[in-house]
């Protein structure tokens, strides 16, 4: 990955079965690589998807929460600033 682009990651590790367990999810709205650069201490593994907006990388991280909510301790992703963007998934931002 070498342009700055938009798009939500998840952070994780794999389990002795070799599943990839998410530990955290998050996004960047302007540059995916300086924020994983930022945010990947810790962390053995990795899984990324760019986009070419960053409301498509909200809706994306909006997905990993709904879809991992169950095993993460974090809170509902926020939309940017001064954006009217809905979860595609609940009501949490209406």
């Amino acid at each position: 990955m070498t342009a700055a682009l938009p798009g939500a990651y998840a952070l994780g590790h794999t389990d002795s079965e070799g599943t990839f367990i998410v530990d955290t999810i998050g996004r960047s709205d302007d540059n995916l690589k300086k924020t994983l650069e930022d945010q990947i201490d810790g962390h053995s593994q990795f899984k990324f998807e760019c986009f070419h907006s960053a409301k498509a990388a909200f809706e994306k991280e909006c997905s990993l929460y709904h879809d991992f909510t169950m095993v993460m301790t974090q809170e509902h992703p926020t939309r940017l600033e001064g954006s009217y963007w809905k979860c595609p998934h609940c009501n949490v931002l209406d």
